[in-house]
């Protein structure tokens, strides 16, 4: 197995899953279309873009992860020569990249309807990979402690809603919310200013952490 081959698998398991592959491009359209073009204000509309990049990424991660580790997969992988730390590189790697081509069709309807200045366009791009990053890296770490999918979805959910709430997405939260880059997303897609560079520094951050605990989830501890 070569290092990048946890990657690989889950980048040919969507492309094979040609069905399951083409709901979760329609499904983000259809939620997000409708929010998009509808008469709502722009605030609330980036805050839906910002809340399914949240819920993809998080619940996606976290739930794939658990099954993957409850058929014994992560077991055998455990006794592999290679760094877990990167086969769960890899898998946030191939999980991010399929967020951000499910989001992307929905934002660039947004920024086609509500187009920003030239300048913030390169803030939308790194907020917007920044966010799908750290919500595919908060799914590992919600991942680590669930001993069943059961439980997995229960922490996917709330680890789904402490992201919200604590990005300020519901409602204000200015004591929190620029510790994760979600809020930093939202603010560029309203063109509200915001110190956009450091998304991709807390995103970097969280990615680290999950990095740090991921031979957690192997059989056993590894570095």
């Amino acid at each position: 197995m070569h290092p990048d081959s946890f990657f690989r698998k889950e980048i040919l398991e969507d492309l094979r899953n040609r069905r399951g592959l083409l709901l979760k491009f329609v499904l983000p359209a259809g939620l997000l279309l409708p929010l998009i073009l509808a008469d709502l204000p722009v605030s609330l509309q980036a805050a839906g873009i910002t809340v399914a990049i949240i819920f993809s990424g998080i619940f996606g991660s976290s739930i794939g992860l658990v099954r993957i580790r409850e058929s014994g997969m992560l077991d055998r992988m455990a006794m592999l020569p290679i760094s877990p730390r990167r086969l769960i590189a890899g898998y946030i790697l191939a999980n991010a990249l399929l967020d951000l081509a499910q989001i992307a069709i929905p934002l660039a309807v947004f920024l086609i309807l509500h187009p920003p200045a030239p300048e913030v366009v390169f803030c939308v791009a790194g907020a917007f990979a920044s966010a799908v990053v750290a919500a595919n890296a908060l799914g590992v770490l919600a991942a680590v402690a669930p001993g069943s999918s059961s439980e997995g979805h229960l922490y996917a959910i709330i680890t789904v809603m402490a992201a919200i709430v604590l990005s300020g997405l519901v409602a204000p939260a200015p004591h929190t919310q620029g510790l994760l880059p979600f809020w930093y997303l939202h603010a560029a897609l309203v063109t509200a200013p915001g110190a956009f560079a450091l998304s991709p520094v807390l995103a970097g951050l969280i990615l680290g952490s999950a990095l740090a605990v991921s031979p957690r989830l192997f059989g056993r501890t590894r570095g």
